[in-house]
């Protein structure tokens, strides 16, 4: 069984992919990690993806009845 088709058609799409999900996970994103290491090849995507950092939280805000209770709550009491 010859394996080279895998190793020259599979593999590299899967690498490509893999990239591409640690880019989702980061702040360049799934398709420009994806798009780097199809450029750089994928050690290139890779790095970049990082280098470029974790994506930064939104807070998430309550909604405005409950903000207006939180806050005309008595202090002395904790929950």
């Amino acid at each position: 069984m010859d394996l080279s088709p895998f190793f020259l058609y599979v593999l590299p799409i899967l690498t490509v992919l893999a990239v591409g999900l640690l880019g989702s996970t980061r702040r360049i994103g799934f398709w420009l990690a994806v798009i780097l290491s199809v450029v750089l090849t994928p050690i290139g995507g890779f790095l970049v993806a990082l280098i470029s950092g974790p994506k930064r939280r939104k807070r998430r805000q309550l909604p405005q009845k409950a903000a207006t209770k939180a806050a005309t709550a008595d202090p002395s009491v904790r929950a």
